[in-house]
């Protein structure tokens, strides 16, 4: 039963994550939106909504877990944060690294993920930070590190399964406009695979959730400063 129980969330996290875009069919309706005549605002909030209702089905889903991973990182006194951390930042490293190579390639340009990000941390600075900076890793981590744990036991399948599909999806998901595109399937891979491994480390789900918060909030927040975009 309890396996059962586990595929169920595994298969309602995946198609939240895909198909919970259709979410925001609710607000189009009920405010009678005509997404033809909407501005970009009104776009982006619309995926806001949508992602807002994703994250509180998810947390409700796993809030066992969750409470669970507070509690841990009360009691002890070596912090999972810690360990967190250092494989972050060796994630970070290779993605850095692995960016900089890739950027000779694409003459200083990045990735069509990375553009479509700046644009609407440019052009919505508050929603950058609401929606980019805290409720997409929420999700993420749910769905490719707590979801994908539960049904792929085996350490090595899971490191590579949850980091190459949330790598790849970061790169799929976008346009591909040449063969460069897909050298970025080693930094986002890279960074997926460090959040899984300091979940697989630590079983601690708030661990790749608040590290992969800070990254984005890190990214977010650079982005608003060298724009010079005032929130």
């Amino acid at each position: 039963m309890k396996s059962l129980i586990k595929y169920i969330k595994f298969f309602i996290s995946l198609t939240l994550f895909f198909f919970g875009s259709l979410l925001q069919l609710i607000p189009i309706f009920l405010f009678k939106i005509n997404l033809d005549t909407a501005s970009d605002f009104t776009r982006t909030s619309l995926t806001v909504f949508s992602n807002i209702i994703i994250v509180i089905i998810l947390i409700l889903m796993y809030r066992k877990d969750l409470i669970k991973g507070f509690k841990d990182l009360k009691e002890k006194k070596a912090s999972p944060l810690g360990i967190g951390f250092n494989y972050w930042f060796f994630g970070l490293m290779i993605m850095v690294f692995s960016n900089f190579i890739i950027s000779l390639f694409n003459q200083g340009g990045t990735s069509t993920n990375e553009e479509s990000i700046r644009v609407i941390v440019n052009n919505f600075p508050v929603l950058a930070l609401l929606s980019i900076a805290l409720i997409s890793p929420i999700i993420e981590e749910l769905v490719f590190r707590k979801a994908f744990r539960e049904i792929f036991e085996n350490k090595w399948i899971y490191l590579f399964t949850s980091g190459v599909i949330f790598g790849g999806l970061h790169v799929f998901l976008s346009p591909i406009h040449s063969f460069v595109d897909y050298l970025y399937l080693i930094p986002y891979c890279s960074m997926g695979i460090a959040f899984a491994y300091m979940y697989y480390k630590t079983n601690n789900i708030l661990v790749p959730i608040t590290m992969h918060v800070m990254h984005n909030t890190l990214n977010v927040v650079s982005t608003i400063l060298l724009a010079g975009a005032i929130i």
